[in-house]
């Protein structure tokens, strides 16, 4: 759990699952988006060798068009996660999965921040997703690009409803 001072409002950290689950709402995004943005990527591999010149010289006048391509998702997949992090604090697997991106005293990140935790992803994976499975575990449910960026994820507060009675009397209808 997580206090504010000033309001006395208790955040509850996000936990493993509920955070795996929006990434893969998020992954799921982030597929149907490369493949409206780019259809002109090509499926597959480029051959690097073809006994046939006229096929190896299509082959490598694809290439250009591959590595463009890839660099294209890479800023798509930053972006989206950067922008999203710095904009509202979450992205689209976040809302659904009610849960935020927040830095110690609460607000928003920043985008340079963003991108530190964004970096802090590329860590977490590099040794065998261990960043992540961290989560698990941590008393405070970072994972390593969290304590990177210094940053906490927290279930959002849902509002709570009064009801009045709409027939104070009890009699019935």
């Amino acid at each position: 759990m997580m206090q504010e001072e000033s309001g006395g409002i208790v955040l509850e950290f996000a936990g493993f699952w509920r955070r795996f689950a929006a990434f893969l709402i998020d992954a799921a995004v982030l597929s149907v988006i490369s493949s409206i943005c780019m259809p002109f990527r090509q499926l597959g591999y480029i051959r690097l060798w073809n006994p046939d010149i006229f096929e190896a010289i299509s082959d490598w006048l694809i290439l250009p068009q591959f590595i463009l391509g890839n660099i294209l998702l890479i800023v798509i997949v930053i972006g989206y996660f950067v922008i999203f992090w710095a904009w509202r604090g979450q992205t689209l697997g976040k809302m659904v999965m009610n849960i935020k991106v927040i830095r110690p005293d609460g607000s928003n990140l920043t985008f340079g921040l963003a991108l530190l935790r964004y970096l802090g992803y590329i860590i977490s994976t590099a040794v065998l997703f261990f960043g992540f499975i961290w989560i698990a575990f941590d008393k405070q449910k970072q994972g390593f690009h969290d304590k990177i960026a210094g940053t906490f994820v927290v279930i959002v507060p849902q509002p709570k409803i009064k009801v009045t009675n709409p027939n104070p009397t009890g009699v019935g209808a």
